[in-house]
């Protein structure tokens, strides 16, 4: 099981030569914030809004929000790719937004490559215990449950893969997508800019 390359891998990378972005919407709120705990049901749905940062003109492949980020944008081109590689990921419309700062980053208004925003379809649960995942906290008035955040460290039982090879951590919520062996080799093979993976976990019986 993987997910993108840690910092240290992605800085042997030189990735920075490569244009990254903040979020900034579109946000839409479900529900009033929960009055005893304040969370709040936001939800991030298309377009995805993309200001690019001071970082590079130079567009991979692969575009992340912050050069550590989760969130990720692809080409058309590698969107096609990705789906005929049966990854269980959709594509998204993106706008953009106009930068705060002109220098080093991509022009504006954009005129590069049609964009699209991946998004994993697919959830699994961990092992809890063998993963030491915990409730962190929970609201008996909403029912929002936190759970202790793994990047690393994952133990998933092979029942629930069901044969996929992109998927996300119910206990992590929507914030990483991790890859099978199958899943890495298939992009890995394809040689694609802007992306690399680290060792998050296992998949076991």
């Amino acid at each position: 099981m993987y997910e993108r390359a840690t910092a240290e891998g992605i800085a042997s990378l030189s990735t920075a030569r490569f244009a990254h972005f903040s979020v900034t919407g579109t946000w839409v709120y479900r529900r009033e914030p929960c009055k005893t705990c304040g969370y709040y049901w936001q939800e991030t749905v298309a377009p995805l809004l993309v200001q690019w940062e001071p970082s590079s003109e130079m567009i991979g492949d692969f575009s992340w929000d912050g050069p550590f980020g989760y969130v990720f944008v692809v080409k058309s081109g590698v969107a096609e790719m990705l789906h005929s590689m049966h990854l269980e990921c959709r594509f998204l419309p993106v706008d953009y937004v106009k930068p705060d700062r002109k220098r080093s980053t991509v022009p504006f208004p954009y005129d590069g490559p049609t964009l699209l925003w991946g998004q994993c379809t697919e959830t699994v649960n961990v092992d809890m215990k063998a993963s030491q995942v915990n409730v962190e906290s929970s609201c008996s008035e909403c029912g929002d449950v936190r759970y202790t955040f793994r990047d690393s460290g994952i133990i998933v039982r092979r029942k629930q893969m069901q044969q996929l090879k992109m998927f996300r951590i119910a206990t992590n919520g929507p914030a990483l997508t991790f890859v099978t062996e199958e899943g890495r080799r298939l992009i890995e093979n394809a040689a694609l800019s802007n992306i690399a993976f680290s060792e998050a976990g296992q998949i076991i019986e």
